[in-house]
């Protein structure tokens, strides 16, 4: 059993599983997509990660919300095991329509969303587009995407990520995880971060980073009418907490708190914290 600095308790991970989806019609370069899944109950939660990780980054929050749920923690097209879109600049929209189709596939009409970072994005774009099938809404180290930014900074992003993936997953790993995590945070929670970072692939990332840089997250946002919560660390230098009060003054009714200590990565940093704020609005 895996413990965290905080208390809190980690089984083994659940073993991968795969579905296979419409390539032609999400614009797959085939049909397979591989998720997490653990828990059982009459509502389903789906775990959305970010730009550099993937299902395992949720290992500690996976077990404890499938104790009162149907867990499902998707890996994104281009993410794990998953097919890689065949467009090099898929658009958000696309990568929503993927995950509505594995809810689809897996028979869930309905399911809670909560995404970190890439994830999150994604999931306020599923919650404006697909009201229906979106029960509430969490939002993680909220991204607004890029295309809000001058195009100077939109440029630099990129080839950013272009640079920090071109040595493959393990260098991503070893240069960038300090920098997605508060200051004095623990070795031993830094490993976790690296073991998610090292399984990122060039395509994947390149893929959902054009996908990031033609997004707002704002021309979706007044169209959310899912109850949202909306948590940002107080250290997060990947999206600030400016970026979080844009999103909640933009999403009707949503609620903002901001976690003292914490950096990009509140899933991992402070998963015992985390954990209990998304069962108190999720539950």
């Amino acid at each position: 059993m895996i413990r965290h600095p905080d208390g809190s308790e980690a089984p083994p991970l659940p073993e991968t599983r795969f579905v296979e989806l419409d390539a032609a019609a999400l614009g797959l370069e085939h049909g397979r997509l591989s998720y997490m899944e653990a828990g059982e109950g009459p509502e389903t939660i789906l775990l959305m990660h970010g730009i550099g990780s993937n299902s395992t980054g949720w290992r500690f929050v996976l077990p404890r919300l499938a104790q009162r749920a149907r867990v499902i923690a998707w890996n994104a097209p281009g993410y794990w095991l998953s097919a890689d879109f065949a467009a090099e600049a898929p658009q958000a929209t696309d990568y929503a329509r993927v995950a509505v189709a594995l809810l689809d596939a897996l028979g869930v009409g309905r399911a809670h969303l909560v995404g970190s970072s890439f994830g999150s994005m994604i999931a306020a774009v599923i919650a404006a587009e697909y009201p229906d099938r979106v029960g509430k809404l969490a939002l993680l180290g909220s991204s607004r995407g890029q295309r809000w930014k001058p195009q100077a900074e939109r440029d630099r992003m990129l080839a950013m990520r272009r640079d920090t993936i071109s040595g493959g997953g393990m260098a991503l790993a070893r240069e960038r995880w300090r920098n997605l995590v508060a200051p004095d945070t623990p070795e031993s929670v830094g490993e976790w971060v690296r073991h998610s970072l090292s399984a990122t692939h060039a395509k994947g990332l390149l893929r959902s980073a054009r996908a990031s840089d033609g997004t707002d997250t704002l021309d979706f946002a007044p169209r959310i009418a899912a109850s949202t919560l909306i948590l940002v660390g107080s250290e997060d230098r990947v999206n600030p907490p400016d970026v979080s009060r844009a999103l909640a003054g933009a999403i009707p009714g949503s609620v903002m708190e901001v976690q003292d200590g914490v950096g990009h990565l509140a899933k991992l940093e402070a998963p015992a914290a985390t954990t209990a704020r998304l069962e108190r609005h999720l539950f």
